[in-house]
């Protein structure tokens, strides 16, 4: 699980409650502070996770991992940018990408 003040974490422990599931009961095996350390643990084999579908995205691909059935709740996301500065072309793309997964 992803370490207390994640977004990730709070989402899911959000969506717990939601259900009538208390987040406290969860036997947490690690607590980490990345998503790619949540994923790194997964993928040897320490339990299981929930993660965003753009983190374990290659790992899918690769059979790596398997998606378990869930009904997922999405998470909001907000792009930002100084107000003073246009965006460069990572950006842009970044930006697009986000737009066409939406």
């Amino acid at each position: 699980m992803r370490e207390p003040g994640s977004g990730t974490r709070s989402t899911f422990e959000e969506m717990l409650r939601a259900r009538g599931l208390d987040p406290d009961s969860l036997d947490v095996a690690l607590t980490l502070p990345s998503n790619e350390s949540v994923l790194s643990a997964v993928e040897a084999g320490a339990g299981i996770a929930v993660l965003s579908a753009l983190v374990v995205e290659r790992s899918i691909d690769a059979a790596a991992l398997r998606i378990l059935p869930f009904d997922e709740t999405p998470r909001p996301f907000s792009a930002l940018c100084h107000k003073e500065r246009t965006p460069g072309r990572a950006a842009e793309a970044l930006l697009k990408s986000m737009r066409s997964r939406s």
